[in-house]
């Protein structure tokens, strides 16, 4: 009795998770007018109400739940100001964890993940989805791509190898020769069909060094530098917008802005003058562009102060913070390794910050976020 009262309890979580996962993939795909739906607003209220009510069932410790409340209240804040729900969304995702439950959402993420992006696929090849071929300019080169069903071949890339990483980390403790094989395969089919050269070098960089996380000086390298990786990450991203805010059009500032990055610090540099900094962020007004200029924005840490304000900023900068500092604790080097490359990963693309696609902010759960919870006092009075 008590067993089937502990699932029904963390069953609204899985749920709740599931509602996520599916409106953050649908946000993705080339059904544009998904975002401002009905239907997105129903799920969306229905996971907010399913979240509610799992914290309503469960009991906390003072200090988880003022955790709880400081985080979801700075989320909700942000979600007022702004209108977006990412912020919000996530820290309820990773606050309400249930103890001792990461491996099983894990795995419940990656079924609902490959079920859902297969239906994708399917629908753009029998024509509910747009299959469109887009020329995407990478500097030297124009590059033909497919978006298979999602609203950009960036898109598709981020959202596949996502999925792949994801795998490994479901079996980080039985990874065989065969699963590397089929993940290196899936990520030079990602590259065949979207041509993100980001997502390539990165994928095959995190399954490598997966590969050989037994090696003493991967592992040893991983785990040290890990604690200060998002640190040195923001340090990058403020060092190369310095650099092309006092350089302009220098040989420089052509590498770093246009071979690197592609164009992004110099976005990320001008979006940070035209849209004000506030306390709990404001969404991003695309119309005040002239219709021929490229206004895209693809700096999820800019994003984010943006989007959230300083104050999202900084409850973002902490959950991350504390994750990387208990994964190194607990010596998960998989995990390091998928958390290193989505924080580099963030400097590129604005769709990798948040549970969509960064399933790696749920490692937190690593710490048992609630470690102070009695699991069983708690079943025992429902």
């Amino acid at each position: 009795m008590t067993y089937k009262l502990r699932f029904r309890i963390n069953a609204l979580y899985d749920f709740f998770i599931c509602l996520l996962i599916f409106l953050y993939m649908m946000e993705a795909t080339s059904w544009t007018s998904f975002n401002n739906s009905v239907i997105h607003d129903a799920f969306q209220l229905l996971a907010i109400a399913v979240a509610a009510v799992y914290i309503v069932v469960r009991k906390y410790t003072s200090k988880e739940l003022l955790r709880i409340i400081v985080l979801n209240a700075v989320g909700f804040l942000c979600f007022l100001s702004s209108g977006l729900s990412g912020l919000f969304m996530t820290m309820m995702a990773i606050t309400l964890l249930p103890k001792n439950s990461l491996n099983h959402v894990l795995k419940m993420i990656f079924m609902e993940e490959v079920t859902i992006f297969c239906a994708i696929v399917l629908g753009s090849q029998i024509g509910l989805l747009s299959n469109a071929v887009v020329e995407i300019n990478k500097n030297t080169y124009i590059a033909t791509a497919r978006t298979l069903g999602f609203a950009h071949p960036n898109m598709l890339a981020a959202q596949a190898t996502s999925i792949v990483l994801l795998f490994l980390c479901v079996k980080r403790n039985r990874l065989k020769k065969e699963y590397f094989a089929g993940a290196y395969f899936s990520i030079i089919l990602i590259y065949f069909f979207a041509h993100g050269r980001t997502s390539l070098l990165l994928g095959m960089t995190a399954v490598t060094l997966i590969a050989l996380r037994k090696k003493n000086w991967v592992n040893k390298m991983v785990l040290t530098v890990l604690p200060g990786v998002y640190v040195f990450v923001i340090a990058v991203l403020i060092v190369c917008m310095t650099v092309y805010s006092k350089n302009g059009e220098t040989a420089i500032v052509k590498i770093l802005n246009d071979g690197l990055f592609n164009g992004r610090i110099g976005l990320a540099y001008t979006s940070l003058l035209v849209y004000p900094i506030t306390l709990f962020g404001k969404q991003i007004d695309t119309s005040i562009w002239n219709q021929w200029q490229y206004y895209s924005l693809d700096n999820g840490q800019v994003m984010i102060l943006l989007e959230y304000g300083i104050a999202g900023f900084l409850c973002y900068f902490w959950t991350v913070q504390k994750t990387l500092n208990q994964i190194k604790k607990e010596k998960e080097t998989v995990f390091a390794i998928v958390m290193i490359v989505f924080l580099a990963w963030s400097m590129y693309e604005g769709t990798m910050y948040f549970i969509g696609k960064n399933f790696a902010l749920l490692f937190l759960g690593t710490i048992e976020f609630r470690e102070s919870s009695d699991v069983k006092n708690e079943v025992k009075t429902i």
